[in-house]
């Protein structure tokens, strides 16, 4: 303790004690020190909902304007979504019964083509759309929309695909049960988002418009209504406990992003400035008088020419004498050789706050090495690995394939069994960077028992199922067709030799089923 803490601690111990304490937490820890260095960090200690509230509209709309008008943006749009999502993550049934895997199979694919409410995407589509939403506005929604039983072959339920504007952040407060329906369970509502018990999510407050929207239809806004949580889905990545609403994946990168969009700006300016031929004249003579002017345009640049006569214009190796005191200065072009650098170091902060790397944010690929690609690939596939298995599958695909079986079975297109109904999902494929070298490191990790079969077909975005049957398929007919291929590998091993007949070593026959000698040896 220092004098004064002494002095305090002679009627208030308590109160010195803690100034003590405090003091000394600031020395172990300077990020908590109080001072010049720290006055420019904005440390509040608020609830994730807190820090929301207020940025969740202008995050939104800026980073939708980011996306439109900056071209890396939109290319790192692009690239997030493709590799999450592809062409579509798709379902494998687990049922244990081959029949009904393969008739879920079918009625899966038939619904698939027309899950979307719109009529425009199909499932995998609107998979693509709301992950990309997600991203760019921070969340989306999808809403569950039943359908009338009218036709006992399809199954009675379509997707609608929502922006998180729908969510009317206003009902914000104690909206508990009302005795409407499906409000049954709800306790309080934060920014729109309808909780009961421990916070459980019980719905959304949902918008019957776009607030957004401009037509003459939408001149009176509607009045939100609650949604229960059975009949949407709300997809957006969670980032603090409590977290209710989702935060656009370009909020670390907006201020970047703005900076160098207008750093851009002033380089090109500067480039179309410099480009232009400027020309300065100084005259020391006090008789004065012009370099350009129109009085003698066709003596200008000829041999013997009066040096007085005046310029219109400047060609290439055309020479003219300037009067006593005239001298004439061209403007000197500044050096941009940071340019460069900033661009590049900038972009790679874009690239590393919304997760993906400098390459693909740019496909500059300039100064990579084999070595630097793969190394920066294993990150990038950890976190998208990360997303689909954390958010996009359980929030999105899994919850639409069980009100997909719970449709089916009301509707009686499958057996009342719903908890048989299991579900793997394959996610897409990454492409190797070496191909002869990856699939050799899979084909050993499959040998020697690190990886399944099936978890190797389906790295490559198969059912391993499908992969079979088609398999025995082909060779069934090249076997009824007398065609032999170098890759059946019950003929050839991997060295290319001849494998020996199935049950052991057997003479071989011709068609007629007696054996064919051995050729004699020369």
């Amino acid at each position: 303790m220092n004098a004064l803490d002494r002095a305090i601690g002679w009627v208030a111990p308590r109160a010195a004690l803690s100034r003590a304490r405090a003091r000394h937490a600031l020395r172990i820890y300077e990020g908590a020190s109080v001072g010049r260095r720290t006055s420019s960090f904005k440390a509040l200690n608020t609830s994730a909902n807190a820090e929301i509230q207020g940025a969740l509209r202008p995050l939104r709309s800026r980073a939708r304007e980011l996306a439109r008008n900056t071209p890396y943006a939109a290319r790192m749009l692009d690239v997030m979504v493709a590799h999450t999502v592809g062409t579509g993550i798709t379902p494998v049934p687990d049922t244990g019964s081959d029949v009904l895997d393969h008739r879920l199979e079918n009625i899966w694919g038939e619904w698939d083509l027309r899950a979307d409410v719109t009529g425009q995407l199909t499932f995998c589509g609107m998979q693509a759309l709301a992950v990309r939403a997600m991203m760019e506005s921070g969340e989306s929604v999808i809403r569950f929309i039943d359908r009338p039983l009218d036709d006992h072959r399809r199954v009675p339920l379509q997707l609608q695909l929502l922006e998180g504007d729908f969510i009317d952040q206003w009902r914000d407060g104690i909206y508990g049960n009302d005795g409407h329906p499906g409000t049954e369970g709800l306790e309080h509502s934060r920014l729109g988002v309808g909780l009961g018990e421990f916070d459980r999510r019980v719905g959304l407050w949902l918008n019957p418009n776009h607030p957004g929207e401009i037509n003459t239809a939408n001149l009176r806004p509607g009045v939100s209504t609650f949604v229960p949580a059975d009949e949407l889905i709300h997809l957006f990545k969670v980032l603090r406990p409590g977290q209710v609403r989702g935060v656009s994946w370009f909020a670390p990168i907006l201020m970047t992003a703005r900076d160098l969009a207008d750093f851009m700006d002033a380089v090109n300016v500067k480039a179309r400035v410099e480009a232009c031929f400027s020309g300065f004249i100084t005259n020391n003579d006090e008789a004065g008088g012009d370099l350009f002017d129109q009085a003698n345009p066709g003596l200008a640049g000829r041999s013997g020419a009066n040096p007085d006569a005046q310029l219109t214009s400047i060609e290439p190796g055309m020479l003219k004498e300037l009067r006593q005191g005239q001298d004439i200065k061209f403007a000197a072009p500044t050096s941009t050789s940071q340019v460069s650098p900033i661009i590049m170091y900038n972009l790679q902060a874009m690239a590393v706050g919304v997760g993906c790397t400098y390459d693909q944010a740019t496909g500059d690929l300039k100064g990579a090495t084999f070595s630097s690609m793969k190394a920066g690939k294993i990150d990038f596939r950890r976190l998208v690995e990360q997303l689909q298995n954390h958010a996009v599958v359980p929030m999105l695909c899994q919850r639409t394939r069980d009100r997909f079986v719970s449709r089916a079975i009301l509707a009686g297109i499958l057996p009342d069994s719903p908890e048989c109904y299991r579900t793997q999902w394959v996610t897409p494929a990454w492409e190797p960077i070496n191909p002869n070298d990856d699939i050799e490191a899979d084909i050993k990790a499959v040998r020697t028992g690190r990886m399944p079969p099936q978890e190797f077909v389906a790295a490559w975005g198969n059912d391993w199922r499908k992969v079979q049957d088609q398999t025995r398929a082909f060779y069934r007919r090249a076997d009824a067709m007398g065609l032999a291929f170098d890759i059946d590998p019950r003929r050839t091993d991997q060295s290319g030799k001849q494998q020996p007949p199935a049950g052991g070593t057997q003479t071989p026959k011709d068609d007629t089923g007696e054996p064919i000698a051995a050729p004699a040896l020369s």
